[in-house]
């Protein structure tokens, strides 16, 4: 999210909810919304050039609405005015509902999420989709890894095939960030990953006095929960530290490089996006 909007967004609590029109259970305050927004009587000028799919609801300390707004600007202003939009409006509730303008915090150090006391992988992940910047964004996950979970990638002196299966645990934290249309209708949940496929072609790739090391490559396929077996595809390549008196791996570090189709609901076709992921091992090697 746009930094500016973010500080805008200091004096208020923050939650969301997403679901479709005709549902049983909504919200009473987001079926409020849905009324006002398509009520027939609502006079055209009111109207966004191009309505979104994203309403903003501002509610009182006591769960009232009291403000709401289409996250689409009108009067035919352009998608790269969607931050000041946002943030001509959340200014607007604030002075309605008597709350203190903060000034802008003071920008805090970027801290991505790490392991403390355990070994495992952060995994970071872009959707490189040029339509919806938002979605460029990293999505940055962190997965604690036991001594099964590594033993697939132990040293050897010579080639393997080692099955991606394996290795499900991590790989199966490359998903796009954004991309809600994969999600259960029922609980809103977005559909994981369930399986992963491919054989990783491991090859021994020298040495010096501390280290040995080795290579990774391949390609692999990720298959969601959900009934129509959806899934996507890349191409991993990793590069092993292994200390020279040990097996097991020391540090890992690799990219996927892969194609997400997503489906464009406004004109009912597949648009292939380029998914790319970053993979280092948690703590640095040495600690």
């Amino acid at each position: 999210m746009d930094p500016v909007v973010v500080a805008t967004l200091q004096p208020f609590i923050v939650t969301s909810w997403h679901g479709h029109r005709h549902e049983s259970d909504l919200p009473s305050v987001v079926a409020r919304v849905w009324r006002e927004k398509f009520s027939p009587r609502r006079k055209p000028e009111a109207f966004p050039s191009r309505q979104s799919n994203v309403d903003w609801a501002i509610l009182n300390s006591e769960g009232q609405l009291v403000d709401w707004f289409d996250s689409m600007p009108s009067q035919g202003r352009g998608p790269r005015n969607l931050a000041a939009h946002a943030t001509s409006e959340l200014h607007k509730s604030i002075t309605r509902l008597n709350l203190p303008r903060l000034s802008d915090p003071p920008r805090r150090p970027v801290r991505l999420p790490d392991l403390d006391k355990s070994r495992g992988l952060r995994v970071i992940v872009t959707l490189q989709d040029k339509r919806m910047t938002a979605y460029r964004a990293p999505l940055v996950e962190v997965v604690h890894l036991n001594d099964d979970d590594w033993a697939p990638l132990n040293y050897s002196h010579r080639s393997k095939t080692v099955d991606a299966s394996q290795l499900s645990k991590w790989l199966s934290q490359v998903y796009p960030p954004g991309v809600m249309e994969r999600t259960n209708p029922r609980t809103k949940r977005v559909y994981r990953i369930q399986t992963v496929t491919g054989d990783l072609a491991y090859s021994p790739a020298g040495s010096n006095r501390e280290f040995r090391y080795a290579v990774l490559t391949g390609r692999v396929r990720l298959t969601d929960e959900g009934p129509d077996r959806f899934s996507y595809a890349g191409r991993i390549d990793l590069a092993l530290t292994y200390p020279r008196t040990k097996d097991r791996v020391a540090s890992i570090r690799g990219t996927f490089a892969g194609i997400y189709p997503r489906f464009d609901r406004k004109r009912q076709q597949i648009r292939h996006i380029p998914l790319e992921a970053v993979f280092e091992s948690r703590p640095p090697e040495g600690n």
